[in-house]
């Protein structure tokens, strides 16, 4: 009966341990994107808006320019998207790279971003967001650095 209070014991201290662990790992990985810790010092990100509508992403560049459902990048570059909504609730996921942010009206969140691989990467809303909720995607395109 002992062993067997022992070994209950043990589990749920291996338990708590395990998930102290991976509650440590998720807070910095949580902290490294929404403060760009990731990103060298001596660059400074640049920066564009997404602006999420029911079902359309929207992205202003710093010249003006306005493209939907379609974001375009240079590889190795550090970028901040300054992400709101313009009705409800949504969730902007970057799904190849496993990076999500609330867009929530009212409110202005920065997720920095930094990607060296070049390629097209998937663009979510991974917040029910209404009937069209299943049409609200995009994709960032991520071009070679040199042109």
């Amino acid at each position: 009966m002992k062993a067997e209070r022992i070994a209950e014991i043990s589990t749920i201290v291996f338990a708590i341990a395990i998930l102290v662990f991976l509650g440590a790992l998720s807070f910095q990985y949580l902290g490294a994107i929404t403060h760009g810790s990731y990103i060298p010092s001596n660059e400074t990100p640049i920066p564009i808006k997404v602006i999420a509508k029911q079902y359309v992403w929207e992205f202003i560049y710093p010249n003006g320019t306005v493209s939907y459902d379609k974001v375009v990048i240079q590889a190795g570059k550090p970028y901040v998207f300054e992400l709101t909504s313009a009705d409800v609730i949504h969730a902007f996921y970057i799904v190849q790279l496993g990076m999500k942010m609330q867009a929530i009206p009212g409110y202005t969140y920065d997720l920095y971003i930094m990607v060296n691989q070049p390629g097209v990467y998937n663009i979510w809303c991974a917040e029910f967001c209404g009937p069209g909720h299943y049409t609200m995607k995009g994709i960032m395109v991520v071009t070679n650095s040199t042109g």
